[in-house]
Parts: structure tokens; sequence; C-alpha cells
């Protein structure tokens, strides 16, 4: 064989080598353009989800004195390699108080084995629950931090206070818009602003005529279950206490897992010397709700002793 040929022998392994190598960068290019494209393709579809409140059941994961943040507990979804995706709520104290908004939801996917979020759609709302605002997520994924408290409610379901509806939640946090009782006196038939004022003088706008706009209320939607427990504990704590037993009965009836009414009729029962059924309903409650004592005395101003806050 001679020089020549030896070395144009030599160069094949290279370069059938450096084929090989380009056309596993092409392919990897390739590939790269594809995930960018199919990224690019579900940003854009992201985009055109129109954020919504959420609907159904809302569990609370922490509350401040700026905000209260709660999971959608009727939009969890689970795949089978442990991501859990659900809707997070944040109500602000005050009708501009999340990012100048009453409030703001964030879709959001755990990697619970990983501790990773992955932010979807946010969506700003005002008081009336208008949609203001929509703008995309980090969807890159970050640590999950300390702060982050609806993460042991996703990734290991644990328990805390539950509100039917995001109407209740923020009744619940919010200050009562000035316009409320104007709203309510003009317009007998409005079932939202009679439930703010039962609510409002439930907490901190107490006027004589609590008890009757609680009334009220119910009349209009006889199935909030929370403005029927605010009328029971203020009933209960007024002294009117068959009426209180009936309105707490009426929630178990429908809710026999209302951990806010279990604790109220185990109330009901120390009050009436009853400690054994006190005990039961009130350990029932914390099976629930192991905070149930400390919300209800900070939003009813009850005096609870140690002994009615534990089992």
């Amino acid at each position: 064989m001679t020089t020549s040929r030896r070395k144009a022998a030599n160069r094949t392994p290279l370069l059938v080598f450096g084929g090989l190598a380009l056309a596993a960068l092409a392919g990897g290019a390739l590939w790269i353009m594809k995930d960018v494209e199919r990224a690019r393709r579900e940003a854009e579809a992201a985009a055109r989800i129109v954020p919504t409140l959420p609907a159904g059941r809302l569990q609370l994961v922490s509350s401040t004195m700026q905000e209260a943040v709660y999971v959608s507990l009727d939009d969890v979804r689970r795949t089978a390699d442990g991501a859990v995706s659900a809707t997070v709520l944040k109500v602000g104290r005050k009708p501009d108080g999340v990012e100048g908004s009453a409030m703001l939801t964030r879709r959001e996917s755990v990697d619970c084995g990983a501790r990773r979020i992955y932010e979807g759609r946010i969506g700003a709302f005002d008081a009336e629950g208008r949609l203001k605002t929509a703008t995309n997520g980090y969807p890159g994924g970050r640590p999950a931090e300390p702060g982050d408290y609806e993460v042991p409610v996703l990734c290991e379901q644990a328990k805390g206070r539950i509100v039917a509806t995001w109407r209740q939640a923020q009744r619940e946090v919010q200050a009562l818009p000035d316009a409320v009782a104007a709203r309510a006196e003009a317009d007998r038939r409005d079932a939202d602003a009679w439930a703010w004022l039962c609510a409002a003088g439930v907490r901190n706008r107490w006027r004589s005529r609590t008890p009757a706009d609680c009334a009220h209320a119910l009349t209009l939607r006889p199935d909030d279950h929370a403005t029927r427990l605010d009328r029971a504990y203020i009933l209960l704590k007024i002294g009117r206490k068959a009426e209180s037993d009936a309105e707490f009965a009426r929630v178990l009836a429908a809710d026999p897992k209302n951990a806010t009414a279990l604790y109220g009729r185990s109330l009901s029962h120390a009050l009436r010397g009853d400690e054994g059924a006190s005990r039961r309903d009130r350990g029932a409650a914390l099976d629930l709700d192991e905070d149930v004592p400390n919300w209800v005395a900070q939003t009813y101003d009850l005096q609870v002793s140690r002994e009615y806050r534990v089992r």
C-alpha cells in the first residue's frame, strides 16, 4: 500500500467519526428547536387562558396582616409522577391590598418529590370579582420556600380551615366596602350585600341590627353556611342558645364535617354543662382543623379557655 493510500485509510475513521458527530449535533439542534417550539406553543396557549376566580371549596393555608392565602380544593389535579396542580387565591385585607387588587389567582404546579413550584397564569381581580389584568407567571420553576404554605396542602394533604366559596373568603378577610350598607338598604334582595353586612357586624362593624342583617341574608340565600354560622355564633354570644343550636344543626345536617359548626356545638354543650358531648364535638372539630378554636375566638371575639382549645 502506498503512503498516500495509507494516509487516506487512516483518515477514513476520522471522517466517519466527524460525520457521526455532525449528525448528532444536527439531531441535537433539531431536538432543541422542537423543544423551543413546543415551549413557545405552550406559552401561546397559556396566554389565551382567561383567569377566573376558583369555583368551589377553598382551604386556608396562611393569614397575615396584609392578606390571606387559599388553595382551591375542587380543581386539584394529580399525576402519576407526583406532580400536583391547583389554583392559589390571595385575598387582600383591603380592596387594593394584593399588588393593587382585591384578589389574585395563580395557577401552580408543584413537583412534590423535587419540591419545586411552576407558575402558570396569574389573574388580578377587583372587589366585585371582575378581572383587571392577566399575566404569565414564571414557568421555569423555583425551589419551594418555607412561606409556600400551599405545598403541604397539595403534597401531604394537610388539613385546615375550609370555606365554601371565594365570596365567603373575601367576606371573612376583606374590610367592608364603604357603600355596602347603602347598597343593601337600597335593594333588600341583594344577597351579597346583606351577607357582607352580617359578616362585618360579626367581626368588627357591629350594629344593633346585626342579628337581623344575618337573618335577612339567610332568607335570600338559605344555603349560605358561612352566614348561618355567623348568625349561630352571634346568637350563642348574646344568649339565644336554642336559636343558635338550631343554626348549628342545620349546617351539620348538610355538612357533617364542618369543623366550625362542630366546634360551635361543643361550646353550646359546655354552656349547658354537658362536658362529655362537648369533648366529643371538640375532638371531631380538631381532627378536621386543629386551628379552629383560635379562629373562632379571634373571629367572634369569644373568650375561650385553654381546656376548650384541646381534645
